[in-house]
């Protein structure tokens, strides 16, 4: 039998292909019972559990409703593990579709089983995302999908 991956380079995995927006790729990250969660508190610690809804009610939107095709990519500063447990900062960069750049510091705890990681939350200055992120006055507006889900999480759209 093989030796389970380490915990930490699934998690860099993970950050490489979250960076190339394939959401197909990103996808095969996560199971039907996975978690992501974001930590902000005026929105009620908003997330997404399972696969579909990891990628379709929450990071599509997020990606697709403010950021240039691609964008944001993730570097990673720092991991630290405890058995299937992670922790990592990292720094994501891109470009928003209201002409802002963005660059943000995230610090993550992710839980791995094997290849797929089945918890993960997400702290980042949220006050930042939302103010640099506002849509401006003559961009175009998101599709209802992605307009509801970013409402959700505290952007405007």
């Amino acid at each position: 039998m093989p030796d389970a991956p380490d915990p930490r380079d699934v998690l860099r995995r993970f950050f490489a292909t979250l960076s190339t927006g394939d959401y197909d790729a990103i996808g095969e990250f996560f199971t039907a019972d996975s978690v992501w969660e974001v930590n902000n508190v005026a929105a009620g610690h908003p997330g997404a559990r399972g696969r579909r809804a990891i990628i379709e009610d929450f990071l599509r939107p997020v990606r697709d409703g403010l950021f240039e095709p691609g964008d944001p990519k993730i570097e990673v500063v720092r991991m630290v593990s405890d058995g299937d447990w992670v922790a990592a900062q990292t720094i994501a960069r891109g470009s928003l579709r209201n002409g802002n750049a963005y660059e943000n510091s995230y610090a993550w705890f992710a839980q791995i089983d094997g290849a797929y990681v089945t918890f993960l939350k997400e702290y980042m200055d949220t006050s930042y995302a939302f103010e640099i992120s506002k849509p401006a006055p003559d961009q175009a507006a998101a599709d209802e999908h992605v307009a509801e889900h970013l409402r959700r999480l505290g952007h405007e759209a």
